[in-house]
Order: structure tokens, then C-alpha cells, then sequence
């Protein structure tokens, strides 16, 4: 078994990936504040990011935590060359720092909640895997609404139905997860 590696088509493919949901969310949330499916992801738990930060400095690293953006250009900058195991484990490491992104429905957080932390931007959604993921499923339909080509069930304009909704595709996530890691 080899390593997977990553080419720069793999990056831009990725970059658009993140601007189409980027794009999606702002749509979502322009035409449907009360009831647009997102993706949040609050800021890392100060604790741990606190002993990781320190970690790192006795290798010999600088990390800033002023920004999620700050933080991630560090981490880009905190590897060894040579030590391609040294590099995986501080990602491991930076990800148990986080706390765990979350589905939610736009009226059940205040706007100041919705950013993503991990990815540094205002407003995301899941809309570029919808034949993996009920919420791109949802994204698309939404989205399909606020550009006048579909309309939408009364149950996905009913937001407590889409703060119940939210709610399940957390549960399943995490089940979901547990299940892989539980597997390797």
C-alpha cells in the first residue's frame, strides 16, 4: 500500500469545492435566513489548543491562534522534512484540539455562530456531494428554490422540522464516524 499524494489538480479541485459551497450557503441564507441547512464549526477548544501550542513549541515551532487562518498557516509550517510521521501526527493532534463541525438549521444559531472555524469562512454549506450526503441533498433543493426551479415541501420550509433534521444528520455523522474508526 502507498501513500496517497496529493497533485496541484487535487488542490483546485478542492479550492472550487469550497467556493461552490461557499457560494451555495450565501444563496441559501439570502433567500431562506429562517430555514437554510448549514455547516458550522466553532472555534478549538482553548484548552487543548493551549497544551498543543505548547507541545509544538518545545519542537521547536511557532503556532498562532489569533485566527483560524493564522493557526492553519502554522501547522503548514510546522513539519519535518524528513518525518513524514511527525507531520501526520501533528494534523491528529490539531484535529482532537477541535471541536466537531455541526449541521444546523439557520434559525436555530444566532449569524455570529455560523462560521467555520476549521475552514475560515463566514458561511458554508454541503452542496458538492449530494450522492453521499442527505445534506447536499438538502443544499440542492434549496437551492433549486431560490433560483425559481423547484419549490419547496412544507416540511423544509417548517424550521423546527429542519432543526429536528439537523439533528439526525449530527447523529448519523457521528455514528458514521465512530463506525469507521471502530473498522481501522
Amino acid at each position: 500500500m502507498s501513500e496517497y499524494k496529493h497533485v496541484d489538480t487535487h488542490f483546485m479541485v478542492e479550492e472550487f469545492m469550497l467556493l461552490a459551497n461557499c457560494a451555495v450557503a450565501e444563496k441559501i441564507v439570502a433567500h431562506f435566513p429562517s430555514f437554510a441547512i448549514l455547516r458550522r464549526h466553532p472555534a478549538a477548544k482553548q484548552k487543548e489548543i493551549n497544551e498543543f501550542v505548547e507541545l509544538l513549541s518545545q519542537q521547536g515551532f511557532s503556532v498562532a491562534t489569533d485566527s483560524s487562518k493564522a493557526f492553519a498557516d502554522s501547522l503548514d509550517r510546522a513539519v519535518r522534512p524528513t518525518d513524514p510521521l511527525f507531520n501526520k501526527l501533528i494534523r491528529v493532534m490539531a484535529t482532537r484540539c477541535m471541536h466537531q463541525a455541526l449541521y444546523f438549521c439557520s434559525a436555530d444559531c444566532d449569524p455570529s455562530e455560523f462560521f467555520h472555524y476549521g475552514l475560515a469562512v463566514p458561511l458554508y454549506t454541503h452542496f458538492t456531494s449530494p450522492i453521499r450526503r442527505y445534506a447536499d441533498v438538502l443544499a440542492h433543493r434549496l437551492l433549486a428554490c431560490a433560483i425559481d426551479i423547484q419549490s419547496l415541501t412544507n416540511e423544509m420550509t417548517d424550521k423546527f422540522a429542519m432543526i429536528k433534521q439537523s439533528d439526525v444528520m449530527n447523529r448519523k455523522n457521528r455514528l458514521a464516524q465512530r463506525a469507521s474508526q471502530a473498522s481501522s
